[in-house]
């Protein structure tokens, strides 16, 4: 048979048992799942929050089937509809009286001039009235037509429902008289048209739509529950079971969202597993109580569960409910849940956990989970705390901007919503008014939360008329002075610690609830050697919350008026810009400005030094800082105005107020002193609110071909050189200045006895066949060993033949036979260093160029004529190194160039390299650099992963040279590296310091030696800045501006800066840069460059890095 709503309903009247069974299945569903009521889809829910409605079910009669469901979700919009239904102007032809005509047509005119009469006058006279148009609002449009049929077809199940089961719907009487009204006649048929836009998109209408669309399907939908029942029966008993566990007390369940379907009749576990639970040790009571406090309360955010006091009689209590939020998550889904009356939380890999104390304490608490997990608790405590009087304790190291979150979610559900400092509570519940000996008298409040022990001195000061107000204070209020970091503990705790309630963790592991650690005793007499705190009179050592003093201070300050019970000295507060040259600090709030914290009441904060806002720029950024810390806060202050950019410099004066416990208590704005541009609002920013994924990279230089080396621009000259023929002419050089090569000799017969020239020598002459003339031979000029005396008329001899304007002689004379060898020339001190300036001077330009972005004679584009010379001069050069009488500076040179070839050393001198580098001690970094090329050799390959290894300042060293030779080196560095290089990089910039006085007065290695030491690790954070544009994902995102180790590299810049400003050296660097900066910016290129990139200031995509410049390497 058929089965369809009105058969279940005559059957559960007659009592038929799978027809009850249906329609107790439905109802139990729907009671236990929660709608949304803009889709009518079941909503995601927490575990416990079910279980709790299936054990305590609320007793009620009437059944919630699939009808109840489509009557519920239509109710509200039914009964806004039927008083104020969508209308549309039309308009008709009527016959109306003369007088309630308003507009005619040309049908109107045609009616009239069919009447008899030659005037209108006459026309009418018989008839006062005429063909006309009328306007009017209709309400027969398809949506209502729609909702009308709607209306019908749920009236009569509706009625047959009342028959069956005996419930009357309270909509129905109002449908019935609607029905029956003129508006409803006024409406036709639905023609099933296809939704308009008012049906889909209508608040109203579109679930009128959607449950007309249930309507239609209503008896197919309840078939198919008559088939599933016993299906469904056991879901129902799985979770009856549960429920029972639950209830009994003695089982903890961890919390997780479950999903609903209410179609299928699925309640599924986010984990797809059945409940995680655990054996309770003691009884947990299921029966908690709703409670409402409508008196003013002090409320402690500061542990899991909110401490507060209202000021009842009673000491300090807990809220029961455990302060904690989940959202859960995978692919595009995510579920939001609540665990205020959760046994366990489960720290699953798919959810993000947050606490009540996260907001105030945890690193990185703006994201947009905080402000839904914030949202969450402020409305949960205004369901327990009705009145709108909430002070709210606020630990005191914590200052303004690190509270916005928190303070802006509570002062939307509290509109007397006050922070309180704790110290100040913590005077207040425990100072005695009494024990004041007269101004200036000083309590210290020591509390340790949040990680962090904070020392805060208190202030006793007189005024008169609180005096006679409240004599109770004898005239006395707290001011209370900027907290002192007395001690700041690393959070190393695990990341279920601190959580007082089970945990389960990502191994579905159960811990125990873990208590909050009380803190340790601080000596009194400790605190007064510190000289950020000095001398007092009482020490407080919070070992509690202080809400009693909150709830004190508000039952005095109701008797005291507007007379504050205690003043506030704000902290410093100033701004980096640029002045002179470089950023220095421009102060805001100085020391010891204090303030009355009344709401609603700003305070102005005078600033007498005015302030220059340059020209030229979209937006202006400053970076916030608190008191005399070296860090930036996290905050800046952002101007914006359709003004800029500014066409010059604007001289502005600045207003700042502060209002306590307001949404944003500081408001800056700058005033041009010039009339045509409008004042401007600074808007207070987290300087890591946005993760950029694509900042900008650093390029390499573009590499040039081996065409342009052989037309290569002469430095300061139009003209060009040869760089190729440059190379090949300095090696023959190089084989000049080391070698003494032989000429080619001659043989002759001496023609003539030796005679006596002017000066006492002996000379002759011989014949040869070279020449026709006579060749001189002088005594001097025989070799060294031979005496002329030997050598007389007719003798055979062998010699140079030398010519010199038309006349002969022999030089280097010796017998016949004699044949002169090749060999090294003697060098003493003075020629070896020449020699080493000559290879400096004329092989190291050419060779590093030549050779510079992984160039190699190998490569197809070299010409093959200077490929093939360059593989004879490279075995030339290994040659040189197996002289044993080569001086050890001039095989230094030799090896330098060697190396600058990179892939192209001959393979029986890489050993050479590992040398260099065996002891860890590395002095040639430039040299090590430059071998490493492309690193497409398996030996340049071992030679990196040895210099990896071993990980020193001497190898970050190295890198800054191999980094700025070949574009694709920074790829060659895995992920592991790449962080371990970041780290000691860190390292070495923290550790630059001031340039060493001269050891003498013309002492310049000692500057030298600095800057070189001092620009090569900047120049290796350049570098390492093209990571951005690496194809690896994670290696991209290592330096991307909101990482932790980029913003440390930007602080480290500032620092570098400050100490090259103070040095007054000019930097030079290898990385030529061309930007645009301002002229009065005196900070070098190296360093204004590398404070753009690491910001991600869009200023970094107009930096072009022209080319690096390795010739200066000594």
């Amino acid at each position: 048979m058929t089965v369809n709503l009105k058969k279940i309903y005559v059957g559960y009247r007659a009592k038929e048992k799978i027809s009850s069974a249906l329609l107790e299945q439905l109802d139990w569903f729907y009671r236990a799942a929660d709608f949304d009521p803009k889709t009518g889809l079941a909503l995601p829910q927490a575990l416990s929050s079910f279980l709790k409605k299936i054990a305590q079910p609320v007793n009620n009669s009437i059944i919630h089937d699939r009808l109840w469901r489509i009557t519920e979700h239509s109710r509200a919009a039914l009964e806004h509809l039927m008083r104020s239904l969508n209308e549309s102007p039309r308009r008709e032809q009527a016959l109306m009286p003369i007088h309630a005509v308003r507009e005619l047509d040309a049908n109107s005119f045609i009616k009239l001039s069919n009447r008899p009469g030659r005037t209108i006058r006459e026309k009418l006279a018989g008839k006062p009235h005429m063909q006309a148009v009328r306007r009017f609002q209709s309400v027969d449009l398809p949506e209502n037509r729609l909702l009308k049929a709607f209306v019908r077809h749920l009236v009569e199940l509706l009625e047959f429902r009342l028959d069956y089961l005996g419930h009357e719907d309270e909509i129905l009487p109002k449908i019935q008289s609607w029905l029956h009204s003129e508006e409803a006649q006024a409406i036709g048929n639905w023609d099933n048209l296809p939704p308009n836009n008012t049906l889909l998109s209508h608040r109203d209408y579109r679930r009128i739509w959607d449950a007309w669309r249930w309507l239609q399907t209503l008896d197919d939908d309840v078939a198919g529950d008559f088939v599933q029942v016993e299906a469904r029966d056991k879901t129902m008993r799985l979770w009856r079971q549960c429920a029972q566990m639950w209830s009994s007390g003695k089982h903890l369940f961890s919390e997780m969202p479950l999903i609903f379907d209410y179609e299928k009749f699925e309640i599924l576990p986010w984990s797809s597993k059945p409940p995680l639970f655990n054996t309770s040790r003691k009884n947990i009571s299921r029966h908690s109580l709703q409670c409402e406090i409508t008196d003013p309360v002090c409320v402690d955010f500061t542990s899991l569960r909110p401490s507060y006091d209202c000021g009842d009689g009673a000491f300090a209590q807990s809220l029961p409910d455990t302060f904690l939020w989940q959202q859960w998550r995978r692919d595009d889904e995510s579920i939001d849940i609540e665990l205020f009356h959760s046994d366990a939380v489960w720290l699953h890999p798919q959810s993000i956990t947050i606490s009540g104390p996260d907001l105030l304490f945890a690193k990185g608490n703006t994201s947009e989970n905080c402000d839904r997990a914030a949202r969450a608790f402020t409305i949960r405590l205004h369901e327990i705390f009705r009145n709108d009087t909430l002070y709210w304790l606020v630990p005191d190291f914590l200052n303004d901007f690190e509270l916005e979150l928190i303070r802006r979610n509570l002062n939307a559900r509290f509109s007397n919503a006050e922070p309180l400092p704790r110290s100040v509570a913590a005077v207040f519940a425990l100072a005695d008014p009494a024990k004041i000996k007269g101004e200036g008298y000083a309590v210290v409040v020591v509390d340790t939360i949040g990680n962090k022990t904070c020392a805060v001195k208190l202030l006793a000061k007189f005024d008169e008329n609180l005096k006679k107000r409240l004599p109770i204070t004898r005239g006395f209020y707290w001011e209370r002075c900027p907290p002192v970091i007395i001690a700041n503990a690393d959070d190393n705790r695990t990341e279920f610690q601190g959580y007082d309630i089970s945990v389960v963790d990502a191994q579905e592991r159960w811990h125990d609830a873990i208590p909050a650690s009380r803190s340790g005793y601080i000596d009194p007499e400790h605190l007064k050697r510190d000289r950020r705190i000095g001398g007092f009179a009482f020490c407080i050592n919070l070992t509690g919350s202080p809400v009693a003093g909150g709830v004190r201070l508000h039952t005095l300050q109701q008797k005291a008026g507007d007379i504050p019970l205690w003043r506030d000295q704000i902290p410093e507060l100033s701004i980096k810009v640029m002045k002179d040259g470089h950023y220095q600090r421009f102060h805001l709030v100085s020391r010891g400005t204090t303030i009355k914290p009344v709401r609603g009441k700003p305070v102005f904060i005078p600033i007498a030094e005015e302030f220059t806002l340059p020209a030229g720029k979209q937006h202006y950024s400053f970076p916030l800082y608190i008191g005399s810390n070296a860090d930036d806060l996290g905050f800046s202050a952002r101007l914006d105005s359709p003004d800029f950019p500014l066409k010059g410099d604007a001289l502005c004066d600045l207003n700042l107020t502060f209002e306590y416990g307001a949404d944003t208590p500081y408001k800056l704005v700058f005033t041009p002193r010039a009339e045509s541009i409008r004042p401007m609002r600074a808007t207070w920013q987290r300087m890591d609110e946005i993760v950029i994924s694509d900042a900008p990279a650093p390029e390499y230089p573009t590499p040039i071909t081996w065409s342009d080396l052989r037309i290569f621009p002469k430095s300061g000259s139009n003209e060009t050189s040869d760089l190729l023929d440059w190379m090949q002419r300095g090696i023959a050089q190089l084989d000049r200045h080391l070698y003494i090569r032989p000429k080619p000799r001659t043989t002759g017969e001496i023609s003539s006895a030796w005679k006596i020239d002017k000066k006492g020598g002996k000379f002759t002459f011989a014949a040869c066949d070279a020449v026709e003339d006579s060749v001189f031979i002088h005594q001097n000029s025989f070799i060294h060993g031979l005496n002329f005396v030997d050598f007389s008329e007719g003798q055979e001899i062998s010699f140079e033949l030398r010519e010199r304007e038309g006349k002969y002689s022999g030089w280097k004379v010796a017998g016949p036979t004699y044949k002169d060898a090749v060999h090294l020339k003697f060098f003493d001190k003075e020629s070896e260093k020449d020699l080493v300036a000559n290879i400096r001077k004329s092989l190291y330009f050419p060779v590093i160029q030549v050779w510079r972005d992984g160039r190699s004679i190998s490569d197809p584009e070299c010409p093959q004529d200077f490929s093939a010379a360059m593989k004879i001069n490279c075995d030339y050069l290994v040659s040189l190194l197996s002289e044993d009488e080569l001086p050890e500076s001039v095989r230094a040179e030799i090896i330098f160039l060697l190396f600058c070839m990179h892939k192209d050393v001959p393979d029986d001198c890489t050993q050479l390299i590992f040398d260099k580098i065996r002891d860890g001690n590395i002095l040639e970094k430039s040299l090590v650099g430059f071998a490493l090329g492309d690193v497409s050799k398996q030996w340049q390959y071992d030679l990196l992963s040895k210099l990896v290894e071993n990980l020193t300042g001497d190898v970050l060293r190295i890198f800054s040279y191999a980094i700025w030779r070949e574009r694709n080196f920074v790829d060659k560095i895995c992920l592991a590296d790449m962080r371990s290089i970041l780290n000691i990089l860190s390292i070495m910039l923290g550790n630059i310091k001031q340039c060493p006085p001269r050891k003498y007065e013309k002492d310049e290695w000692t500057a030298r030696n600095w800057i070189r030491s001092t620009t090569e690790p900047l120049e290796l954070l350049l570098g390492l800045l093209r990571t951005r544009a690496s194809s690896n994902p994670e290696i991209k995102m290592l330096l991307q501006p909101h990482q932790k180790i980029t913003k440390e590299f930007a602080k480290q810049i500032e620092h570098v800066t400050e100490i090259i400003l103070q040095s007054d050296i000019p930097l030079f660097s290898r990385v030529q840069l061309n930007l645009q900066k301002p002229k009065s910016d005196r900070v070098p290129d190296l360093l204004y460059a590398l404070r753009l990139y690491l910001g991600g200031d869009d200023g970094a995509d107009a930096i072009h890095i022209s080319s690096v410049s390795d010739g200066n390497v000594d």
